[in-house]
């Protein structure tokens, strides 16, 4: 089993106010438990004995392998993309619905969640978080005591706890606090591991993106984040991704589709969408013995052109000196070396070839929630350390990453390891494609909660919304088969076409006019002319490297990273 928690932040109105009586803040704390789709107990509960001090970057960022396994599942997702242009449709067949791997089968049952009792404690305030960890021991003590007579499976196997990033290092400090106490359950010894969970660390690459890509004052700069959301009349979205993640999402999602087609259609030396493609590697394509291997072969090499899974190891830029001339007078070699050419940059060129790289690496991280991909949540995490970066070395979530892929690669035990992995994704109703973000659930069920208190009018005390809220799946269940009896369709929160066709034509066509992918120096972006085609040049790669060892020294010897403190979470609307 898993432990989700997150704060419950709830402002009550008194409906008389005096002096004793004020309107106030109530700071709760809700959780999950999570029981396992995969980890057994005759899985290895031996650490791997990995001497931390050796560790370094080189072995946070992927190995070979480890690349060929993410460029293969980033191919597919390239290849769906291609597929939806009318020259390629017939191809759609050799593409996989579902991108399978070794724990497909499993992933798509149910599983099992159960919301704990809400605890009238503020995760922000070291004391209620021992207050919390407290609460844990106790509830998993008599758990254990009730189903097996003893807590013996508890000390021997644990329960990893997960959250956003403020919990996760919250909930770690408590633990910091308590490590010299005398008893195994003062000291907190059977809640561990304590990571960050993949929907926040999605949310906060999203916030990265937009901070980068988009700028309202520059909606004028065709071919941008903004000037498409004003276009398409988008004014749900406005930058601020941690109070409304759905349309940004769906904004990135419909540019950056579109983008890769308009690359494809530049690559493929296509006039227009409908037109043929004229590439020479095309002929293969239409073999139909090996159709899939030359589409695989196509799409390879389109990746390579534009740089695609890169990110983490950039090539230098060409010397823009023009090369050196030797020449020979009398018998003698005289060097002779020309002025530079200063070759000018495309603005546009550079921030449509990022963006795209943005864009997949997050319909990388969606899909991989959807399948439940338990090797490619921590391939996913490697390949996020650039993103992260080059927004700041200060970011919060190049921390959280490197920490999961610390203690899932490297630290935990296989049984524990398992427990971790699987325990980030929940399915609710079952069916393959069908998972979620565990703490996206967990979002969800303080929506719920939310919502329950609420209703309950002013003057709510403490005993009332202990009640509720301990009654909230109850009310769930018998509200889904009240409406289920009269025919009442559940409301979704994804759309039967998540791309309106009117939007994405109009993108299309915006795109084929600037042909952002036709290199031409010297043209301007406003607003966006320090943006470089990779997130992370090859000149900051040292940087990179350093700051990265740094964080790995200090969490594994539990220290404090800096971070940056304004960059706060919010919760989900």
């Amino acid at each position: 089993m898993k432990i989700t928690g997150d704060n419950v932040d709830v402002y009550v109105r008194t409906s008389s106010l005096n002096r004793e009586r004020r309107n106030k803040d109530l700071h709760l704390f809700a959780s999950n438990i999570i029981f396992s789709r995969i980890a057994t107990i005759d899985m290895p509960n031996t650490p791997p004995g990995t001497n931390v001090e050796q560790l370094k970057s080189e072995h946070l960022l992927m190995t070979g392998m480890e690349k060929a396994k993410f460029l293969s599942a980033c191919s597919v997702l390239l290849a769906r993309i291609l597929c939806k242009i009318p020259a390629f449709e017939n191809l759609k067949k050799q593409i996989p619905v579902h991108i399978p791997h070794e724990y497909s089968q499993k992933m798509s049952t149910r599983s099992e969640v159960f919301p704990l009792p809400i605890m009238f404690f503020n995760e922000s305030k070291h004391e209620d978080c021992m207050g919390i960890m407290d609460s844990y021991e106790n509830q998993l003590t008599r758990l254990f005591e009730n189903a097996f007579g003893n807590i013996d499976a508890l000390r021997r196997y644990g329960v990893p706890v997960g959250g956003d990033q403020l919990t996760r290092v919250r909930l770690q400090e408590a633990k910091n606090i308590r490590s010299l106490a005398v008893t195994p359950e003062r000291r907190y010894d059977d809640l561990h591991p304590i990571v960050c969970e993949m929907w926040h660390s999605k949310q906060d690459f999203l916030e990265k993106c937009y901070k980068k890509f988009f700028g309202e004052k520059h909606s004028s700069s065709q071919g941008t984040l903004a000037h498409f959301k004003t276009i398409l009349h988008r004014t749900d979205v406005n930058g601020k991704v941690k109070g409304r993640f759905k349309p940004h999402f769906e904004l990135l999602m419909l540019v950056g589709e579109c983008m890769v087609q308009e690359q494809f259609l530049e690559f493929l030396n296509m006039e227009s969408f409908d037109s043929q493609p004229t590439h020479p590697m095309t002929k293969d394509v239409d073999d139909p013995e090996n159709q899939r291997d030359n589409l695989m072969k196509l799409i390879q090499e389109f990746m390579k052109h534009y740089g695609y899974g890169q990110v983490d190891c950039p090539t230098p830029k060409k010397d823009e000196a023009d090369k050196i001339c030797i020449i020979t007078r009398e018998g003698q070699n005289i060097q002779i070396e020309l002025v530079p050419t200063n070759k000018q940059s495309d603005e546009l060129y550079n921030y449509s070839v990022q963006l795209c790289q943005w864009y997949l690496h997050l319909n990388e991280l969606h899909d991989t929630a959807k399948e439940g991909d338990l090797n490619r949540t921590i391939l996913n995490c490697q390949y996020s350390l650039p993103f992260f970066f080059s927004h700041s070395k200060l970011s919060k979530y190049l921390v959280e990453n490197i920490d999961y892929v610390l203690k899932c690669k490297y630290l935990l035990s296989p049984l524990q390891r398992m427990r971790v992995l699987e325990g980030s994704y929940v399915n609710i109703n079952g069916g393959q494609g069908q998972n979620v973000e565990s703490d996206l659930t967990q979002e969800h069920s303080v929506c719920n909660q939310k919502m329950l208190i609420k209703s309950l009018g002013a003057n709510k005390s403490e005993n009332a919304i202990k009640r509720v809220t301990g009654a909230a799946e109850t009310i769930s269940n018998i509200c889904e088969k009240f409406d289920e009896s009269l025919n009442i369709k559940p409301k979704s929160g994804s759309h039967s076409r998540p791309l309106n066709e009117s939007d994405q034509k109009l993108v299309s066509r915006t795109l084929r006019r600037l042909r952002p992918f036709r290199f031409t120096p010297g043209r301007k972006c406003p607003g966006f002319s320090n943006i470089d085609s990779v997130p992370v040049i090859f000149e900051k790669l040292p940087d990179m490297h350093a700051r990265i060892n740094q964080i790995i020294s200090r969490l594994t010897k539990g220290l404090h990273v800096n971070i940056d403190e304004n960059d706060n979470d919010s919760e989900v609307e």
